[in-house]
């Protein structure tokens, strides 16, 4: 026993002595112990885990600080509920307002105001200066009918005048416009052209503009018939024969169907006209000459000649 209290007093002494002497310097200058620094290894959180506490803590004060709010809130409304109520108003007698009648009086002003009288009579004065003339031109051809027909129906003396101031149509715009269309025909052939230029590949090019003059020149002979303008007609019809005439023959017989309706359409509305017709006889022998040309051209026309030649011998 003795040994070994001998043994462990040399154990202890020096081993006691330099911890004790090192903890106490360590507590002095404040210097982490191995044991403190081994835990604050395992306690130190990381930096991620910082962000998510920091997080946290907001969240939680905003919440905090939002329930704080909504109690404060409920409390003021009971408190404005029960503590601030007034009880209601009475209605005072309330006296009829003044209108403010900014309008003159009957007795001041009986004619309605200068400014308006004036602009009144500025519009007559010159609505009545347009001329009449200038004011027909803007009516199309049936509202002219229709005012003619309205005048002539107020006033049927007027009737006979009319007819004898009414002057021939005006087929010069008719002609022009013929003129126009075929020249338009051969417009659209080709510019170059090896072969022969009445083949079936020019036809293509021009057969729309072929049917626009066909459809163009029959109506407008139409137009004319149904007006009963006889000698209007008759010269419309020998114009159109000869800008018919003039129009491409091609090399298959089928592509000049266009030509062809022309001539019938327009010798079937000279016979129409010629029927119908009361003209002198000078106009008629005219006619005559004239036909006798057309007749060279095309013969779907010769009827028309016996029709004259009939009507003729009736006059002399």
């Amino acid at each position: 026993m003795a040994a070994l209290g001998l043994r462990r007093s040399r154990r202890n002494t020096p081993l006691s002595d330099m911890s004790t002497d090192v903890s106490t310097h360590l507590v002095s200058e404040n210097i982490p112990s191995p044991q403190e620094l081994r835990e604050s290894v395992f306690l130190t959180p990381s930096p991620d885990e910082h962000i998510i506490r920091q997080r946290s803590r907001r969240a939680a004060a905003k919440a905090l600080s939002q329930i704080h709010s909504i109690a404060s809130a409920e409390e003021d409304e009971e408190f404005d509920t029960w503590t601030f109520e007034t009880p209601p108003k009475t209605p005072k007698p309330q006296s009829p307002r003044k209108r403010l009648n900014l309008s003159p009086k009957k007795h001041d002003s009986p004619t309605k105001s200068p400014v308006k009288a004036s602009k009144k009579q500025r519009v007559q004065r010159q609505k009545a200066t347009v001329p009449l003339e200038t004011e027909l031109k803007g009516l199309s051809q049936d509202q002219l009918i229709d005012v003619i027909e309205e005048v002539v129906n107020n006033h049927p003396g007027l009737e006979q005048e009319v007819r004898d101031l009414m002057p021939q149509p005006d087929i010069r715009p008719l002609k022009d416009q013929l003129y126009c269309l075929q020249r338009n025909i051969y417009k659209s052939f080709p510019n170059t052209r090896w072969g022969s230029s009445r083949d079936s590949f020019c036809y293509r090019r021009v057969r729309t503009h072929l049917e626009t003059f066909k459809k163009t020149c029959i109506e407008q002979g139409k137009h004319l018939l149904n007006a009963h303008a006889h000698e209007a007609l008759f010269e419309y019809l020998l114009s159109a024969w000869k800008y018919t005439s003039e129009m491409p023959s091609w090399d298959n017989p089928s592509h000049n169907k266009s030509k062809q309706q022309c001539f019938k359409h327009l010798a079937s509305q000279f016979m129409n006209g010629l029927k119908k017709s009361v003209l002198e006889k000078e106009q008629y022998m005219a006619i005559k000459s004239r036909l006798a040309e057309a007749v060279e051209t095309d013969s779907e026309i010769e009827p028309c000649l016996g029709q004259i030649d009939k009507i003729l011998s009736k006059l002399i």
